[in-house]
């Protein structure tokens, strides 16, 4: 099946402090963006889109597996969509991905595309089961506390089935929602889960920087 991946660098990435997005600093010997577009590439995903914040031929030259790079939007839903509308139109299958989350495992976006071939589900989304227990507020107070075996984190990649998604994303285009699993189930697609990882955290703060750093030095992410 034709599959294609977008991958989101279209923020300003500013709380890390850095001259350059997030998205286009180094991290080890390559930037940060990068990391995602290779693991795409040893998937044999193609095409590859990505899209860029404006000017952004100032801080980065795109990687040789990048097809097409087009704008961001105002939002991310709007990037998303600008991704979507760049695929070619035969395309069977989409993976949607957040350059901020460069550790992703190969073998859970392998199982999820699997799953899609299988007519089993039309959206997927990598997820992982919390750890903590949750409490529902209004204000201070707390007013409910879910029960945390029923509660996963999701992640990205999030893999659909390319037309459904696109429609979703037209139809529900000026609703705010939360990640791309989210539009899909408002949409009435079938969703699920598979397994994400603990490594494929998201890199937002300093912390979060410093640990990918350590974690590249000493080899912890080979496996990933």
């Amino acid at each position: 099946m034709k599959t294609a991946a977008i991958i989101l660098g279209g923020g300003q990435g500013t709380r890390l402090g850095f001259s350059a997005p997030k998205q286009f600093a180094r991290l080890g010997s390559r930037p940060l963006l990068d990391y995602s577009v290779e693991k795409f590439q040893a998937l044999q995903v193609e095409p590859i889109v990505a899209v860029l914040l404006e000017g952004y031929r100032q801080y980065y030259q795109p990687h040789p597996a990048i097809s097409l790079v087009v704008s961001g939007g105002q939002t991310r839903q709007q990037s998303v969509l600008n991704g979507l509308r760049a695929c070619p139109e035969d395309t069977d299958l989409v993976i949607i991905h957040d350059a901020a989350r460069p550790f992703f495992p190969l073998k859970s976006l392998e199982e999820g595309l699997a799953l899609l071939a299988e007519d089993r589900f039309d959206g997927l989304a990598l997820a992982v089961p919390s750890v903590d227990t949750l409490a529902e507020v209004a204000g201070q107070q707390v007013v409910s506390s879910p029960d945390r075996r029923k509660i996963f984190r999701t992640q990205t990649p999030q893999l659909f089935r390319f037309r459904l998604i696109k429609q979703a994303y037209e139809k529900w285009q000026n609703r705010e929602f939360t990640d791309d699993l989210s539009l899909a189930l408002a949409a009435g697609l079938r969703c699920g889960l598979v397994n994400g990882s603990q490594m494929n955290f998201k890199i937002t703060t300093e912390i979060d920087w410093l640990l990918a750093e350590q974690l590249l030095s000493s080899g912890g992410l080979e496996s990933v």
